[in-house]
């Protein structure tokens, strides 16, 4: 008989973080997978930049080009285009992925960032619940009806509440005494997604799996929400992969012979200090005092500058954890580098010397400029900055994948390293999206029969056929597998 497939995304955990867990005694029942039934953690790398939109494309589609970060400036349409909580993505969504075949086709994907041509996706989308307004999908209610109206389900989300709220707060104030500064947002983020979100997509990927669909995609985002919280390495991050680990015990359990699991991750997630913690002021305005005259507007923060009417012009920053691209909002195509050193003479220089900042990227029409200290780099002095950070060959390929990107800013700025921790464009204890750490080393959990090789994926995109090749392949893995 046909092996179905479901797919676990467990979002923002990596490769290693997972192996410390299961070490550990944190996640006892992966353990057992890979004690009992041969499962192995397999390292691949996500690419630049290291943010869920961008893999999560690669995975579903085979296609992540022109997904610069988690948000950008669309210059076509002059729209600011974000997922999450009131996510834009739907406006443009007919520039992307029109000659792909998605991984899910006909199947169910649920909770992830894009629809993926699936026939179900229950009306959960990755913070937001009406994603498609295809007619095969169900509005979210479908499931969470169903899930409210049975009273051990009820019951144990109110006992759950109750519980997480309370180690939440414990949390907070556990951290703030001991020197930390929890996201204060992400901490009720972290409540929700936990308490609701997580349980909801649980009970709608078991659903999927008792209706047959195959394959199923499901995300998880409850480790990433706490570690933005309180960091990738804090307990309370800690404690949610038990969270986890039972989540993958349920779907695992619901199987009954007709389903192989498969659990992967999209990137991972380093510790990480507020660029307005370290710098005493915001980015923002930072780039204000750079480009007088200019309105400088902060995507999800504060605008600097002359109001817009009174400005000479205004420059969008997109932050995306460590990652941050610049804009100039009235140009139509990317600046080339010689033109905006010529305009703005003191913007990239003063920029590169930033101590929070790792170094700055450019475009001069085919070639990619990198800047650190105010210096231009090139052959092996670029190799050598590169290497602080991972294998420079590797990173040298991925980042300047991005910088070939139509959509990425006039500039893009990668945080820096300070005393282990990265410098986060945003207000996050643990952050993910730019270069460096475990952050670019996410992992899939699978057979080792399986023989999924991994370790010459150097970006999200080429995960994508290793996925369809396992999926089209699991009659015959099957047969291998009772032949032993």
């Amino acid at each position: 008989m046909s092996r179905k497939l479901v797919i676990l995304h467990v979002d923002g955990l990596s490769a290693n973080m997972l192996d410390h867990a299961v070490r550990d005694g944190r996640m006892p029942f992966v353990r057992r997978l890979m004690e009992s039934e041969g499962y192995a953690i397999n390292p691949y790398r996500c690419g630049v930049p290291s943010t869920t939109p961008f893999a999560q494309a690669g995975i579903l589609y085979g296609d992540n080009s022109e997904i610069p970060s988690f948000r950008w400036w669309d210059r076509e349409r002059r729209l600011l285009v974000n997922f999450g909580a009131g996510s834009t993505f739907k406006k443009v969504a007919d520039k992307y992925f029109q000659s792909c075949v998605p991984l899910t086709k006909d199947g169910a994907c649920i909770a992830a960032c894009y629809p993926a041509a699936a026939a179900e996706d229950f009306g959960i989308a990755y913070q937001e619940r009406s994603y498609t307004q295809d007619s095969r999908s169900k509005s979210a209610w479908h499931v969470l009806g169903p899930y409210l109206a049975n009273p051990l389900h009820l019951g144990d989300w109110v006992w759950q509440a109750v519980a997480v709220v309370g180690r939440t707060v414990r949390d907070v104030w556990q951290s703030m005494a001991s020197g930390g500064h929890p996201a204060r947002s992400y901490v009720i983020t972290d409540v929700i997604e936990e308490i609701f979100v997580h349980h909801l997509t649980r009970y709608a990927t078991l659903k999927a799996m008792h209706r047959g669909f195959s394959p199923i995609y499901a995300g998880f985002y409850a480790f990433d929400e706490t570690a933005h919280a309180f960091g990738p390495s804090d307990r309370s991050a800690a404690r949610i992969l038990s969270h986890v680990d039972s989540t993958i015990k349920a779907v695992a359990a619901a199987r009954g012979g007709q389903y192989e699991l498969v659990v992967l991750s999209d990137h991972g997630q380093v510790d990480s200090v507020p660029f307005a913690s370290h710098a005493k002021q915001a980015f923002g305005r930072v780039l204000a005092a750079m480009l007088p005259g200019f309105h400088v507007q902060e995507v999800k923060g504060k605008a600097f500058g002359p109001e817009p009417q009174a400005a000479q012009g205004t420059l969008k920053v997109t932050l995306s954890g460590g990652l941050a691209h610049l804009y100039f909002e009235s140009r139509v195509a990317r600046i080339g580098y010689p033109e905006l050193v010529a305009a703005q003479p003191r913007l990239i220089e003063g920029l590169s010397r930033l101590e929070e900042v790792a170094f700055v990227m450019a475009r001069d029409g085919q070639k990619d400029v990198y800047v650190r200290q105010g210096h231009v780099l090139e052959g092996e002095a670029l190799r050598s900055m590169l290497a602080e950070y991972d294998d420079p060959d590797i990173l040298l390929s991925q980042v300047s994948r991005l910088n070939s990107f139509a959509a990425s800013g006039d500039l893009i700025v990668f945080g820096a390293f300070i005393e282990g921790k990265q410098v986060n464009f945003e207000n996050q204890a643990g952050s993910h999206g730019s270069v460096g750490g475990e952050q670019l080393h996410p992992f899939v959990l699978a057979k080792k029969d399986w023989k999924l090789r991994t370790d010459q994926i150097k970006g999200a995109h080429e995960l994508y056929q290793v996925l369809c090749e396992l999926r089209d392949g699991l009659p015959e893995a099957a047969a291998q597998g009772q032949s032993k």
